[in-house]
C-alpha cells in the first residue's frame, strides 16, 4: 500500500532528480528516514510545523561543521536543496554512511559522544542565522497535534502544560556556567553513527533537527539522564566526564536539568501513540513524573 509518505518521497524524489528505486523506511520517529538505495543517500521526512527555514539552515550548519570546520557532523547530499511538499511535508536529502551489521566493529559509547561534544563546543559562530534554544518546545507542538490530543485526557494535558511552564521558569533563572554557543539540541548516544566513508571510521554525530545557540549544558544532560532513566551504570557517566572534561552533578542546576530532559521524553510517544509500545513507553513516562517518582527506569524506544 502506498502511503503519504511513500508520496511525499516520490514526488520530492523526481523534484531532485534522484531515483527512489528500492527506497527503505529504516526509522520512522520524530522523522521519517527513508534509504535511497539507486543513489545512495538519505531522505529525511519532516511532517508537522517543523519550519523549512529552520531545516534548512540545520543543512547550512552541518555542511559548514563537516566542510570547513572538520567536525565529525552527518552531512547533507552536496548540491541538492530542500523539497517543501506542502505547508506541513518537508524532505531533506542526506550523505549515506552503511553502517557496521549488529556485533561488528567498536560500539559507539559516550566516551565518543563526550570528545564530539567537547569539539562541539569549541566552533564559533556557523555562516547562518540560528534558532535560540527554547526549552521543550517540541513536547509543546505534540500537545498540538492530533495525536498527541488523543493520546492522554484533558487533566493530563493541563499536568503537562503547568510542568513545562514550572521548568521553563526554573531555567530562566540559572546561571549557565559553561556559557552560550552552538549546541546540538538532542545530543544523546543514538545519535551516534559510524562515519565508514572515511579511513578509519569515525565517530559522527547526526540527527540536527535541534541544533540551535543556547548553554551548552543542554547537550550534556541526555548522558546523565541514561543513566538514571535507562539503566546506565555510572562507567557510562565516567568516560563521558574523562573526555568532556566536566562533571554536570557538580551544577546546582542539575536537578532542573534532568526533570527537563524527563519531559523532553514525552513527545516521541505521545506523536505515535496509537502504536502499542509507544503508549505502554508513554504510560509509563507520564506516570513516574506525575507520581514524582524520579528514579524508575523507563522502556527504551
Amino acid at each position: 500500500m502506498v502511503t503519504a509518505l511513500d508520496e511525499a518521497l516520490r514526488a520530492a524524489c523526481e523534484q531532485r532528480q534522484l531515483d527512489p528505486t528500492g527506497a527503505e523506511l529504516i526509522h520512522h520517529y520524530s522523522n521519517a528516514v527513508y534509504l535511497l538505495p539507486a543513489e545512495p543517500a538519505i531522505a529525511r521526512i519532516a511532517v508537522g510545523n517543523e519550519s523549512p527555514e529552520r531545516l534548512r539552515a540545520t543543512q547550512i550548519v552541518t555542511s559548514w561543521l563537516s566542510r570547513e570546520r572538520g567536525f565529525a557532523a552527518t552531512t547533507p547530499l552536496a548540491g541538492v536543496d530542500l523539497v517543501e511538499i506542502d505547508p506541513t511535508t518537508t524532505v531533506t536529502f542526506w550523505t549515506y554512511y552503511p553502517q557496521p551489521t549488529p556485533g561488528q566493529g567498536e560500539p559507539l559509547t559516550s566516551a565518543h559522544l563526550g570528545q564530539l561534544l567537547h569539539d562541539l563546543h569549541l566552533t564559533g559562530w556557523p555562516p547562518t542565522p540560528l534558532q535560540r534554544w527554547t526549552p521543550l518546545e517540541s513536547l509543546e507542538r505534540a500537545l498540538l497535534s492530533t495525536a498527541g490530543s488523543d493520546a492522554i485526557s484533558a487533566e493530563e494535558r493541563q499536568w503537562i502544560t503547568d510542568r513545562v511552564s514550572a521548568v521553563r521558569a526554573e531555567l530562566s533563572a540559572l546561571d549557565w556556567p559553561l556559557g552560550e554557543g552552538l549546541i546540538h539540541g538532542d545530543a544523546w548516544a543514538g545519535n551516534l553513527m559510524w562515519d565508514t566513508i572515511s579511513s578509519p571510521p569515525r565517530a559522527i554525530l547526526c540527527d540536527w533537527d535541534r541544533v540551535s545557540w543556547g548553554p551548552r549544558e543542554v547537550d550534556l544532560i541526555p548522558t546523565w539522564h541514561a543513566a538514571v532513566r535507562y539503566g546506565r551504570d555510572e562507567s557510562w557517566i565516567q568516560d563521558f566526564i574523562t573526555h568532556y572534561k566536566y562533571d554536570l552533578r557538580d551544577w546546582s542546576g542539575y536537578q532542573t536539568l534532568l526533570s527537563m530532559r524527563d519531559l523532553a521524553q514525552l513527545p516521541g510517544p505521545l506523536r505515535r501513540a496509537s502504536n502499542p509500545p509507544h503508549a505502554a513507553a508513554l504510560r509509563q513516562r507520564l506516570d513516574a513524573l506525575r507520581s514524582g517518582d524520579r528514579t524508575a527506569i523507563w522502556i527504551a524506544l
